[in-house]
């Protein structure tokens, strides 16, 4: 559903354009005075302004170049509203940053299409960053990781030629053991580093997700600093959790940002709090399906915004780049599942993934188990 910022003073005007574009499927905020329209492009993050240029309290001319001068709202679509053949108002509105302009009068067909039009432009746009950002960090990871791999190889090499000329009750042993594990879970961990930034399809395969939970689970925890707060991360699975079909680094890359954004949640209300993380299998729409759940004892997401959190760069954090929740998202739809949000009973936020069997189960073939507990330390 997408959102429309109607400024004009006129109570037709607007009664009007709510009702063609409510038609269509948009929310529609009204404004009547252009003083208040940044403040309030900030607080609802409309896809499109539709702004009348000629306001009591100010013109509509600027409007549009506070609306370009702010760094909340400088990307937004505007639409400047007009009188056919004020072309000294058309020029000045195009000057002062505004994408397209429509006379008053024009059939509801044009009115509709020009914010179709508008919605669509800044999705594709927003998108494109968004991979040209992405593109960057992965040839960042990429020189980084291949930096790692080659002392690495080394390293296990080297361990590999101890090993095999150690007398097998030498003391040798116990210490060239623990390098060898070390070594091959690093080379584990960065192919799924390099799969979790890597550019292109992705490359699912049969995965039990408990332990590559567990994985996820212990990198967020080393990887946060405890003097920013104290935030515990409980980890609850059934007994059995089928095996799901995934990309192992990508849905590490999914779990690491839904347990950030809780973590900055909590913390942004207050110094300390919990994250509870939930696996299980679930019968939905007539199949069975794992459900992991990210529950947070923070604030919750507000009604309003809801609806819109998997937008590309839509976000309500301070400093936030708006594209984390709709990459995780993207990534869960690739692999024929799908994210979604809602606020817990009892306060807080839940993000649930919902991830497809590697081979389809009847429902009696999963046992219903009983959950075990389990605090991830650091």
């Amino acid at each position: 559903m997408s959102t429309v910022l109607l400024v004009d003073d006129s109570p037709a005007d607007r009664a009007l354009f709510r009702l063609i574009l409510g038609r269509a499927g948009f929310t529609v905020h009204e404004l009547s005075r252009g003083l208040d329209a940044v403040a309030k492009a900030r607080e609802i993050r409309p896809h499109v302004v539709v702004l009348d240029v000629n306001l009591p309290d100010t013109d509509g001319h600027a409007v549009c170049r506070s609306l370009r001068a702010d760094p909340v709202c400088s990307g937004l679509p505007i639409l400047m509203l007009t009188i056919k053949g004020h072309d000294d108002d058309v020029l000045a509105g195009l000057e002062a940053g505004a994408d397209d302009y429509l006379a008053k009068d024009e059939a509801g067909e044009i009115i509709l299409a020009r914010v179709r039009r508008l919605v669509q432009f800044r999705k594709l746009a927003t998108v494109s960053v968004l991979n040209e950002q992405l593109a960057q960090v992965g040839r960042l990871v990429a020189g980084i990781v291949h930096e790692i791999r080659a002392p690495l190889t080394v390293i296990r090499g080297n361990a590999e030629m101890i090993a095999l000329e150690a007398d097998a009750d030498a003391t040798t042993s116990q210490w060239v053991e623990p390098i060898l594990r070390s070594v091959k879970t690093l080379q584990v961990r960065l192919d799924h580093l390099m799969a979790a930034v890597r550019t292109g399809p992705s490359d699912p395969r049969p995965v039990d997700v408990v332990p590559l939970l567990r994985e996820a689970l212990n990198l967020f925890l080393k990887g946060t600093d405890p003097r920013r707060g104290s935030v515990a991360v409980d980890f609850q699975t059934e007994s059995l959790v089928p095996i799901v079909r995934v990309d192992p680094g990508r849905m590490i890359q999914v779990i690491l940002n839904l347990l950030s954004n809780a973590h900055e949640a909590i913390l942004a209300d207050r110094p300390s709090g919990r994250i509870d993380v939930r696996v299980r299998s679930v019968t939905s729409d007539g199949s069975i399906r794992v459900r992991v759940d990210v529950l947070d004892d923070g604030p919750g997401i507000a009604p309003l915004h809801l609806d819109r959190i998997f937008e590309p760069f839509y976000t309500t954090k301070e400093g936030g780049t708006g594209y984390g929740l709709y990459l995780a998202a993207e990534i869960l739809r690739e692999h024929g599942g799908c994210l979604t949000a809602e606020n817990g009973p009892s306060g807080g936020a839940c993000l649930s993934i919902w991830l497809p069997l590697a081979e389809p189960l009847p429902a009696l073939a999963v046992p219903v188990g009983t959950s075990e507990e389990i605090v991830v330390d650091r």
